[in-house]
C-alpha cells in the first residue's frame, strides 16, 4: 500500500471520530434540555397541586381540610424538586462533557445558568414570600 492511501484512511478515520464526538456532544445537550423541560414540568405540577384549594373554593366542593393540606405539601415538595432535577441534569451534562474531552473553554453555560437562576428565584419567591 502506498503512503498516500494510508494517509487518506487516517484522515478519514479522524474525521469520523470527530463527527462521532460531535454527535455524542449534541445528544448530551439534547438530554440536558430534556431534563430541563422535565424539571419545569415538575415545578408546574407542584404549583398546580399547591393551588388546588383555590379551585375547590371557587367550585364550592366539599373536600376535607386534611386532603387540601396534604396536596399543598406535596405541591411544595414537587415545586422544590424542579431545581433539584435541574442541578442533577447540569452535573450529569458537565461530567459527560469532561469525559468527552471538552475543557471548560468549550462550554458556554450562560443560558443554562440563567434558566436555573430564574427557576430557583421563582421557587424561593413563591414558597417563602
Amino acid at each position: 500500500m502506498s503512503d498516500a492511501s494510508e494517509d487518506l484512511r487516517t484522515r478519514l478515520a479522524r474525521e469520523r471520530n470527530d463527527m462521532a464526538r460531535n454527535r455524542t456532544r449534541l445528544a448530551n445537550r439534547r438530554t440536558f434540555l430534556a431534563w430541563c423541560r422535565t424539571s419545569l414540568a415538575f415545578m408546574t405540577f407542584g404549583f398546580l397541586l399547591e393551588k388546588v384549594d383555590a379551585f375547590v373554593a371557587v367550585q364550592k366542593l366539599e373536600v376535607p381540610a386534611k386532603v387540601l393540606t396534604e396536596l399543598a405539601m406535596l405541591g411544595k415538595f414537587a415545586f422544590l424538586g424542579g431545581p433539584v432535577l435541574m442541578l442533577f441534569a447540569g452535573w450529569r451534562y458537565y461530567r459527560l462533557e469532561k469525559e468527552l474531552g471538552f475543557d471548560s473553554g468549550d462550554l458556554y453555560v450562560v443560558p443554562e445558568m440563567l434558566l436555573f437562576g430564574v427557576i430557583l428565584a421563582s421557587a424561593v419567591i413563591y414558597l417563602f414570600i
